[in-house]
């Protein structure tokens, strides 16, 4: 090979080399250039065991239990896993997201809701606390959130929708029952002045006890799909006093193949709710007065 071939080689070589670095390393260092570190970026969400929101003055503590996550503060209520599940997504999403400062001035931070009007949010692993920070709304994008760290004055907009993940208030499980309804066969009725029993037998419904009657289809179905898959209206406060749930004004039992729903209904509060909880557990809900009536039979009601 001549002087000549070498030489163009050469430029060649370092004509691609440069182009790599203009198009690759130095175009990354390009982009990035002034842009403030993502301070989530040292976050291992997989070490977070407990974390506290505070939204509108309330506190509400999630406590890692196993692979469940537990309200802090009652006996076992829990956060709905596809709710867990949502919030871990958007962590992992957000530890590698890219994060643009929007506002150095603290007077600014009322405008992106990233002061006492966000909502706080402090993560730990045990009792080392990892990190705290505020998520405030929503980006004009709908899928980035502006967030702050509680005693800075600077404002980022994280291309993460954190809101949606903190900005919320149904933390709790409203789950009272969810079973296969199709695996229920039979369900016992007991009232202060009453009780009978239904089964299934050869995919029909008929009454057993106190005597043999003959039972709907339909109003069997009614009762099935309250027994099987019901959620509460509202969760009240956890005190037992003033819910009738003292007196056995109606228990309902469903039970099949590994199945074993026993309802207890109480009194109304003051906005015609009903008190109820399950025969295993001391957690109590509130359900409306329509799916209360459906539970409430006479024999004659399920002909």
């Amino acid at each position: 090979m001549n002087k000549k071939n070498l030489v163009l080689g050469g430029i060649l070589i370092l004509l691609a080399t440069s182009a790599y670095l203009y198009q690759g390393p130095i175009q990354k260092w390009r982009s990035s250039f002034g842009k403030p570190d993502n301070f989530f970026a040292g976050l291992n969400v997989d070490e977070i065991n407990k974390m506290e929101i505070e939204r509108n003055g309330e506190i509400t503590v999630l406590e890692k239990i196993d692979e469940k996550w537990k309200i802090g503060g009652t006996n076992s209520f829990f956060v709905k896993d596809s709710i867990m599940e949502n919030v871990f997504t958007v962590l992992k999403n957000t530890v590698n997201a890219s994060v643009e400062l929007v506002s150095e001035n603290k007077d600014k931070k009322e405008e992106f809701q990233t002061n006492e009007s966000g909502v706080k949010v402090k993560f730990s692993q045990s009792d080392n606390e990892l990190i705290d920070f505020v998520v405030g709304k929503t980006g004009n994008d709908f899928s980035s959130t502006y967030v702050s760290l509680p005693e800075s004055e600077k404002t980022y907009l994280i291309k993460s929708n954190l809101n949606s993940a903190f900005a919320r208030s149904d933390w709790y499980d409203m789950t009272i029952f969810s079973a296969e309804k199709e695996k229920i066969d039979k369900i016992r009725f007991q009232y202060p002045t009453r009780e009978f029993t239904i089964e299934k037998k050869d995919d029909a419904w008929s009454g057993v006890l106190p005597y043999t009657f003959s039972v709907s289809e339909e109003k069997a179905g009614e009762v099935l799909d309250i027994m099987s898959n019901l959620l509460a209206a509202e969760i009240p406060e956890q005190i037992f006093e003033s819910t009738g749930l003292d007196k056995n004004l109606i228990i309902i039992q469903a039970t099949g193949e590994g199945i074993d729903n026993t309802l207890m209904i109480g009194e109304a509060n003051d906005n015609n709710l009903y008190y109820v909880k399950r025969g295993d557990s001391d957690n109590i809900y509130l359900i409306t007065e329509e799916q209360r009536d459906k539970l409430d039979k006479q024999i004659r009601d399920l002909r």
